[in-house]
């Protein structure tokens, strides 16, 4: 599980095609991991990942993946749910702290109608 999401990290960081891993994902999980392609982009190196924590709770062909994944000197998340399906792993789901049109933590307040930006 590691090396898989290890390239998934590379997709994110623009350094591996989507392409390769479409085969290992489900339709929306796909379309997910494209849309969110190059987020993780670092002129100062790769993508590692530094930790993998796998889960399971009675079933052993689905596991919640979750990992740590140093980008030049930031540490990105990423979580993906996979099961075994049909002789090799898939992922059905995959979360990351990007989300398109939003700002990432960290990078000023949230401005709400009666509340003044932290």
């Amino acid at each position: 599980m590691s090396q898989f999401a290890q390239h998934t990290a590379e997709v994110l960081a623009g350094e591996r095609p989507p392409g390769q891993m479409r085969n290992l994902f489900c339709g929306a999980a796909y379309e997910r991991l494209v849309r969110r392609a190059g987020g993780y982009a670092s002129s100062v190196q790769r993508p590692c990942v530094s930790g993998t924590v796998m889960r399971n709770e009675t079933d052993w062909s689905v596991f919640e993946v979750s990992a740590v994944v140093a980008c030049g000197t930031r540490h990105r998340a990423l979580a993906m749910r996979v099961v075994f399906a049909q002789h090799a792993w898939l992922c059905t789901h995959i979360e990351t702290d990007l989300e398109r049109g939003r700002r990432p933590c960290g990078r000023g307040g949230v401005r709400r109608r009666g509340h003044r930006a932290t």
